[in-house]
Formats: C-alpha cells, structure tokens, sequence
C-alpha cells in the first residue's frame, strides 16, 4: 500500500543517516558503499595532480602560490597556523584528509575501532607522494603522537599538516616527519575530539582541503593548491618568480628604493620602470590595452577587460604555442566592434557548413562563428580560414573546456565562443590575450564573466523584453559589452544595437534548417544581407566613431 511504501522509505532513509560512515561502507544492505552517503553530496576529489606537476609545484615558494592563486580569484589557501615543526621542514605531496569531530559519548561508540579507525585507514593511504591533513576541533588540541606517527615514518610519508598540535615534538623531529603544525601540547586527544573521516573534503585552517589537492609547504607555511587549477597556478607562479628574480638581481646592481619595480600586479605596461626593464633584458610577456602602440584603446565601455584578472603578465606564457599578441587581442575586438554582426553556423552536415558560410560571407558578414555541434567542423573551419585569410574574422563556437580550446586554436579559430560561463577556459583564454565570449543568461553571470577578464559576454538563451533588457542592463553596468544571439532575428538586430548591445549574433534567422537540407543558398545570402543592412544602419561602436 502507499502508505506502507512512504513508511519503509523514511524508514530506510533515517537508517542510512544515522549509520557511520564507515559501517554503512561495510553494510550489505547496499550494492555499493557510495549509496551509505543516502544525502545528495558532490565528489570529495576535485581532479588529480601528476607527479610532474607536484614536482614543478615543490620547486616554487608558498607566496608565490598564493600569488597565483590570487591573480586566478580563487579564495584563500594558505592554512592559518600551520608552522614547520622544525627548521629546514618542506613538503609536496597529494592530500590525504582526515577529519576529527568533537567527543560524543555516542560517537566514540560507533566509530571503527582499531586498524579500522579512520585515522588508521588515512595512515595507510599515505606515502612519499601524500601529505596527511588533519582537521582538529581546536588549535591546542592533540592530534596524535609518537606511536601513532611511527606508522607514518613507516610509510615514508611526505609530509603531515594539522590546524591542531602535535605530541612527542623531539621524538616526531628525530622520525624525520615534515610536520607543520599549530603548536605542539602534551595533552591527549581522545577526550576531546574523534577522528570521524577519512578522504572527503574538511576545513583545515579555514582553507578547504579536497583529497588529491596539492599541499605544498615551506618555512613560511603550507598552501593548498586545488588539484583542479594546479597546472595554471603554476605558470602563473612560476612567472612571478621569474619577475621577482630580474627586480632583486636589479636591486642588487644598481641599489635603490624597490618601489621602482616591487610590488607589481597584472597587467605590467610596457612603458612601466619594470615593463622597460623586463625587454631590456629580453623578457616577453604580456600585458592588457595599457601601452599597446598599434591599437589604441577605445573608449569605454567597449571590450574592456576586467581588472585583477586581465591577461596575466607572465614571461612563462610567452613561449606558448597558443598565446597571442596584444596587437592580435586589439584587432578582434577591434573587429567585433567595427563589423558587430557575426555569422553563427550550425549545420546537421559537413558538407553544407561550408556553402552556408560562405553564402553569409557573399551577404555582407565580416564575422563567421563555426560550432563544435557540426559534424567535421574543425576541417571545415580551418580550411574557411586558409581561403578567406584577414578578409573575414573566424571564431569557434560551444567550447567547453581547454581541450575543446586548443583544438579550435589548432584549426585557425582567432576567438573563442562558448554558451556557459566555464571559468577555466575564461582563464587560460585570458592569459593568453585569446578573446573569449562566454554565454551568460543573468546581469549576475555577465558580470562574473567580466570579473573572470571576458571583453565580450554573450547572451544566451535569450531573455525577456529582448533589446529592453540589454538597454537596461548596460545602463545599469556600463563596463559591460553584452552580445546577444537567441532573439536577434533579421528585422530586430539594429534594436539590439541601438539599445546597448557591444555586438549580435545571427544564428536559426540566418541559417533556417529548411533553407540548409533544400541548400537554398540565395535565401542565407538574401537573409544576410537584409540583416547587415540593418547593422550597416547602426554603424561601428560609438567609441570608434
């Protein structure tokens, strides 16, 4: 009967809560132990860390790091409190995570006892490669000792971190353990506090910890780098040092104040004391609107990029296959800005991609935006791209990852396109001045997409009031340069325009599918030119009139 359905069910789901987590593991109640969880929860483990990487990451300083991770805008990660042990102390290694929870009578009855406790099984999960973290209920309070952490020499593990203290600190020294803790005590831990978890994700010094993540530590303290930006973290680290070494080796030559050169952010410009000492020694790197000689910076708010994170000034960029000139950056948004129409194709063929773009083209289109949803784009784009040259501007469309990106790149995309706000492409376009124009649905989102460095945000799925609502967004936040696509049609593009919008995109009123399977090309080159008439109508962005 229902009711007895509903019962067993809030039944069933109760059990699941109050069991621990590791007895649920163990309970044949259930197929698998990721059903003992019975909560809706995310993965513990946010990517991996190669052993390369950890071993680039081992060579940089936590400050530099943190610098980073800063320049990325992600929150805090240095562990507050967690000291070396002892002088000389580093670590570099993968997170494994461990989580005390306060003593409950109840609690400590129901945690695995033994080699089954969590701490234990953390222990074993250890290695030269890992670093064991440790999340205490409190700053004094013990999280373990000599007889405990001899398992951990045994294991050869690479490092262990704590927000708590540590017991038996000559003994942990003499283990040759590389402990950064928050002090050290000769009080027990039991009393006070259990270990409940082993591998998901805590809370360690007010810095969240994922299994996997890089921990990084030296005599000034430990960073977490969050395993899923590792790799960007540390180019942008590695070209901070670099900076840092040419300002101090300048310093010693020629003595003088350090606010010449130090501190710096990005964009570093070109005419700066440090941007003339940089090519003076033949480092290149990379920098926003600010200096660029070739293409002056329009007004705002065309296509500005966002402050903080504007195409970071690292010379470790500059070797990049995919990187571009800041000249390269300032024509496409020169060209979004002049032509403000793109072409966007999606086609259910291969072979009819080719023959619509270029009916678009013969219509007036200076812009061509080809979608990774068409079969053998990549071909097609490309050889787009080698036939028209700088006459028509090609981009790729529906990227969603860095992946995706390098591809397009490969095939002769000059910007990248895609319908969500990924932030991880946003960044690796940004240091790299590729312009980059994430979809965004919300004033909310486009503003995010701006603070990530995105010049251009487009807007998509489209939105109610249609060009009302781009009017009164960029009234409200002028910084912006919105580019809509769903609800551009061919009548209303100069609407658009007129109210607001940085740029259109034409996608299903260009390319109607009807027209595409009967390949009735004078009717895209007819719609083509009837909308870029209307744009024609509206002309370039004021701020280049």
């Amino acid at each position: 009967p229902p009711r007895l359905a509903r019962d067993m069910a809030i039944a069933l789901s109760r059990a699941c809560y109050a069991l621990p987590r590791a007895a649920a593991a163990r309970s044949t109640l259930f197929a698998q132990p990721a059903a003992a969880r019975c909560l809706a929860m995310g993965p513990a483990k946010g990517g991996e860390v190669s052993d390369e990487m950890l071993d680039k990451l081992s060579t940089l300083s936590t400050q530099s790091l943190i610098d980073g991770l800063w320049v990325m805008g992600w929150p805090s990660s240095f562990i507050e409190g967690a000291r070396p042990l002892a002088k000389g102390h580093k670590c570099a290694g993968r997170a494994v995570t461990l989580n005390f929870v306060p003593h409950r009578p109840d609690i400590a009855a129901d945690k695995p006892i033994g080699v089954d406790s969590p701490e234990y099984e953390a222990f074993e999960l250890c290695g030269p490669r890992e670093v064991l973290v440790m999340a205490s209920v409190g700053p004094w309070e013990s999280v373990g000792g000599d007889i405990k952490f001899l398992r951990l020499k045994q294991r050869q593990v690479g490092g262990l971190v704590t927000d708590g203290s540590v017991r038996d600190t000559d003994e942990l020294i003499n283990y040759g353990l590389n402990v950064f803790s928050y002090s050290t005590t000769a009080k027990q831990g039991p009393a006070i506090m259990q270990p409940w978890e082993c591998n998901g994700v805590i809370s360690c010094g007010g810095v969240v910890v994922r299994p996997g993540d890089a921990i990084i530590g030296d005599q000034d303290g430990v960073v977490v780098v969050p395993a899923a930006a590792a790799e960007k973290v540390y180019e942008i680290a590695h070209g901070r040092e670099e900076i840092e070494t040419i300002i101090k080796d300048e310093l010693i030559a020629n003595p003088g104040p350090p606010g010449r050169y130090y501190p710096f952010k990005p964009p570093i410009k070109p005419e700066s004391p440090l941007g003339k000492l940089l090519t003076q020694k033949g480092v290149k790197f990379m920098s926003t609107w600010a200096g660029r000689s070739s293409a002056p910076r329009p007004s705002a708010p065309v296509a500005t990029t966002a402050p903080r994170r504007s195409l970071a000034a690292y010379p470790g960029l500059a070797s990049d296959p995919y990187a571009k000139t800041p000249e390269d950056y300032a024509r496409v948004l020169r060209g979004f800005a002049t032509h403000r129409a793109c072409a966007v194709l999606r086609t259910p063929t291969k072979e009819a991609a080719p023959k619509a773009m270029e009916a678009a083209v013969a219509g007036g289109f200076k812009i061509a935006e080809f979608t990774l949803t068409t079969p053998g784009v990549l071909d097609t784009m490309s050889d787009f791209r080698a036939k028209h040259g700088s006459k028509v501007m090609v981009g790729c469309g529906t990227v969603l990852s860095v992946a995706d990106a390098k591809a397009a790149l490969d095939a002769g995309a000059e910007f990248i396109i895609a319908p969500v706000l990924v932030p991880e492409v946003v960044t690796w376009c940004t240091t790299r001045n590729i312009v980059v124009i994430p979809g965004c649905q919300t004033p909310t989102e486009a503003f995010t997409a701006y603070k990530a460095g995105a010049p251009i945000q487009k807007i998509f799925p489209g939105v109610a009031g249609a060009h009302m609502w781009i009017k009164a967004v960029s009234a409200a936040l002028p910084m912006l340069s919105l580019n809509p696509t769903s609800g551009v049609d061919l009548d209303n593009a100069g609407d658009f325009l007129r109210n607001g919008a940085f740029g259109v995109g034409l996608v299903a009123p260009l390319f109607p599918l009807d027209k595409i399977l009967a390949e009735d090309w004078d009717a895209i080159h007819a719609n083509a030119k009837k909308v870029i008439a209307k744009v024609e109508e509206v002309g370039p962005h004021p701020a280049l009139k």
